[in-house]
């Protein structure tokens, strides 16, 4: 459902970084802030390089944006060590069986790449590499694919033996004609020098080539291939080489050099001439999936050698059969830099930025002068990632802690009490979580429970798109719906989408690409377009946001993520007047604060700088417009376990870390202090909001315009707005009076006249009757104040019309007392609860 059926596992592979430059001189995306970077508009491509899943494809983990070299970055892959290069220099001379078996994973890749639209561009045997198992992976695909077709690369890297003719005739054009068909060639040359055994860099030098395909071209009477031209060019340099003479090896070297790019098949086309289609993705199980059943079937007759061999490499094993995107996580972890990694290798040298400096920068911030001195010396090819601490560090893990059992695991609870930020950084503790949801998103729907609980310890980042998506009730059969919605379209909101999604989190890389911008603008219109009840209010972006970081490739996934949340936790508030919805909202957290700090609702209140002035972006947005996307995550990780009243306690908690500033501020002070927020503690906001969830009883949140995602249904009376306000502090149902009652955990002040409260009160309860016009709470003070050393929920008891409870209730909040409510409905709501309502003494 929410995992994909298979993971390539890390098995023998390594990590390979290779160094990317961008150029901003061809770019022109332009943001609220001025130009995109082209590095930004590379992360953006990068997604995409990330959703492929071939087995004869190196898998692409991650693009890291360079912290200190400015526009560079760094791509990060599987790797391995040994390539087909190094094995024709071994071999001198393949044979026919072991070059057909190189010939069809290539070209299944490149059937798979080019169906998917993506030109390799710079193929070359290199590219070719072979794990220990003899497994053949592509690598270095997605230069040409995360670039825009080289124009945001400052330096384009290939080799010059596999460049087709289209392309080496156009050298001096950075931009150069780039296809498909360019592959096909590069194919043939590989083909070629597999089946002579022997490179063509130890034939010719590039220049000396050149001349040699130039010359072959012109001579050549008619279009067509110049294979065999080029193979006499070969023999007639070294007489001694001699080509494999297979009569399928033949014809696809005829077919692929040919000159003109139309007359060269497709890859599909000569994968089918060598082993036919039906076959080409065959013998591709072992090091790809998680669960293979023949490999379960072949070790029930394994040897007692072979169980002893595999015991003692038991350690290698934990390490191998991580899947690539865990282990690099891991890896990570373990306090590795890439960058001071590269740097220290010297395969990125930069001048020292004091020599740097231009003569000349212009309103633009374009910068004039040294510009060859700021420019990046670095070396193109794939650079091995040191992984021994790496795997050191796994070696020695505690191995029963990856033992688990969902059914009779006993949980260790001490390690939950960790704190956020220690937890995200043990590579103990983040390998047992990932091993455990990674399992039970497996088993999603049938183990959601469990799952729920899981969730409730913490998130693993690397899980956390398809954890939400579980904790929204996400399947995988909403993609036809998605497509099918027109969003080129003209819309009656792209006037302000095209103002607001520059500006959206562009301080964030990926949200700074223009491929996030397109995909943000298709997301938006699709939800408008599919609930026409609903208008763009702006913040909707923001919104978003988070699920299109998190789906990048998965688009339909993000927009069913957004779809849900809004329904869940965002009931009507972008309704075309939604004016209503969003006053209620306020009203009642501000109700909330006056039950959680009574002395700054006060404050608050007497200044008349109410919620409308500050709160509207928090609500409307569930803070995604006030919080960056990484501080975010880890409120939503909560939010999503919760009600829909739990943004209201997340509210509470951001006032109580500014309490100390407003308690004592002024109405102009209090304005600055909002529009522009102070860092905030995400540890303890989101352990506050937790502890405010926990202890508020759930009907001091009720909304009659909530979703029905809530902890309880409450038959509560329904105010206006106008009405509302006349309350200063929540109301609370008689279902929750009843449980603090059996706790012991309440005061209960009936205000009624004492003849009515002779008649009947809830147990335990004191009286506060009228004295005159002017009501007091003195005889009652010391009541209140055990109940505020205890911390209970002081319950103020009225008849149904609730004047006087308001009347007292504002009272208590003035004279500084918290956790003041009223019980919604008086004292008629309990009247037939005898357990709790009877005859005071």
């Amino acid at each position: 459902m929410t995992v994909e059926t298979n993971v390539r596992l890390l098995g023998s592979a390594e990590f390979g970084a290779t160094a990317v430059i961008g150029d901003d001189s061809s770019c022109h995306l332009t943001t609220a802030s001025g130009f995109s970077s082209s590095a930004a508009h590379m992360l953006g491509g990068f997604s995409k390089l990330m959703s492929l899943n071939h087995p004869h494809l190196c898998k692409y983990v991650e693009f890291v944006r360079s912290t200190v070299l400015g526009n560079a970055g760094f791509v990060i892959s599987e790797h391995y060590s040994r390539s087909a290069v190094e094995e024709l220099k071994e071999c001198k001379k393949l044979e026919v069986a072991r070059i057909i078996s190189l010939l069809q994973p290539i070209l299944s890749a490149f059937t798979y790449l080019h169906s998917r639209y993506i030109t390799i561009g710079c193929f070359s045997l290199n590219s070719v590499l072979l794990s220990s198992q003899n497994l053949v992976r592509l690598a270095q695909y997605g230069l040409h694919c995360i670039s825009g077709s080289r124009r945001d690369l400052e330096y384009c890297t290939y080799s010059c033996w596999y460049i087709p003719p289209e392309r080496f005739l156009q050298a001096d054009i950075k931009n150069g004609f780039i296809c498909r068909a360019g592959d096909i060639w590069s194919f043939g040359i590989a083909l070629l020098e597999l089946s002579i055994g022997c490179l063509l860099s130890e034939i010719w030098s590039p220049k000396q080539f050149y001349s040699t395909l130039i010359v072959l071209i012109r001579n050549k009477e008619r279009d067509g291939s110049i294979f065999s031209l080029l193979l006499a060019e070969i023999q007639q340099k070294k007489p001694n080489i001699h080509i494999t003479s297979n009569i399928t090896i033949m014809i696809i070297l005829e077919k692929a050099l040919c000159v003109l790019p139309s007359q060269r098949p497709t890859a599909k086309a000569l994968l089918s001439i060598i082993s036919g289609e039906s076959n080409s993705y065959s013998n591709v199980n072992k090091d790809y999936s998680f669960y293979d059943s023949k490999n379960d079937e072949g070790s029930l007759r394994e040897s007692v050698e072979h169980m002893r061999e595999s015991l003692e490499g038991e350690e290698a094993k934990t390490t191998r059969n991580l899947p690539v995107h865990e282990a690099f996580f891991l890896w990570k972890l373990c306090g590795s830099s890439i960058e001071t990694i590269l740097i220290n290798h010297d395969i990125i040298k930069a001048n020292p930025p004091v020599i740097a400096l231009p003569y000349l920068v212009d309103g633009d911030c374009f910068m004039y002068g040294n510009a060859h001195i700021r420019k990046y010396e670095f070396t193109p090819d794939i650079f091995i990632l040191p992984s021994n601490n790496f795997r050191n560090r796994m070696k020695f893990l505690n191995e029963s802690k990856f033992l688990i059992s969902f059914e009779m695991e006993e949980k260790t609870r001490e390690i939950y009490d960790l704190s956020l930020m220690v937890k995200e950084k043990d590579i103990e503790y983040q390998g047992r979580r990932m091993l455990i949801l990674r399992r039970l998103l497996s088993s999603f729907p049938f183990k959601k429970s469990l799952l729920f609980c899981e969730c409730c310890h913490d998130i693993p980042p690397l899980y956390r798109a398809n954890l939400w998506s579980a904790l929204l009730n996400i399947y995988w059969d909403i993609e036809k719906r998605f497509i099918a919605i027109d969003t080129f379209s003209p819309h009656s909101s792209d006037r302000q989408l095209l103002v607001d999604i520059p500006r959206c989190h562009q301080y964030d890389d990926l949200m700074a690409s223009s491929i996030a911008h397109r995909k943000l603008k298709r997301l938006l219109k699709t939800w408008l377009l599919l609930h026409e009840n609903y208008v763009y209010w702006q913040g909707l972006d923001s919104l978003a946001a988070p699920f299109l970081v998190l789906n990048f490739t998965r688009l339909a996934s993000a927009y069913s993520c957004l779809e849900s949340f809004i329904s869940l936790y965002l009931h009507d508030f972008f309704l075309r007047d939604n004016s209503s919805v969003v006053q209620e909202y306020l009203a009642v957290f501000f109700h909330l604060l006056a039950f959680m700090d009574a002395a700054l609702y006060t404050h608050l209140s007497a200044m008349d700088f109410r919620p409308e002035l500050f709160a509207i972006p928090w609500f409307l947005t569930c803070f995604a417009h006030i919080l960056p996307l990484h501080k975010l995550f880890y409120v939503w990780d909560v939010l999503l376990l919760s009600d829909s009243s739990f943004p209201l306690f997340v509210g509470l908690a951001i006032m109580e870390q500014l309490r100390a500033g407003l308690i004592t501020t002024h109405f102009n002070d209090a304005i600055l202090l909002f529009s522009d927020l102070p860092d905030l503690n995400m540890e303890r906001l989101v352990q506050y909001s937790l502890n405010y969830y926990n202890t508020v009883p759930a009907s001091c949140t009720f909304r009659q315009f909530a979703s029905k995602h809530v902890r309880e249904e409450y038959a509560m009376t329904h105010y206006t707005v106008a009405e509302l306000n006349e309350f200063c502090c929540p109301r609370i149902s008689a279902t929750d009076v009843i449980r603090l009652t059996e706790h012991s955990s309440l005061l209960v002040v009936d205000v009624r006249p004492q003849y009515e409260y002779s008649r009947g009160a809830i147990v335990g309860s004191v009286n506060l009757p009228p004295y005159g016009e002017e009501d007091t709470l003195d005889t009652i003070k010391t009541a209140l104040m055990n109940a505020q050393s205890a911390e209970h929920v002081v319950v103020i008891v009225d008849n149904e019309h609730l004047q006087r409870a308001k009347k007292i209730s504002k009272l208590c909040v003035v004279e500084g007392y918290n956790r003041v409510c009223v019980l919604d409905g008086g004292v008629q709501k309990v009247r037939s609860m005898h357990d709790i309502f009877c005859m005071p003494a």
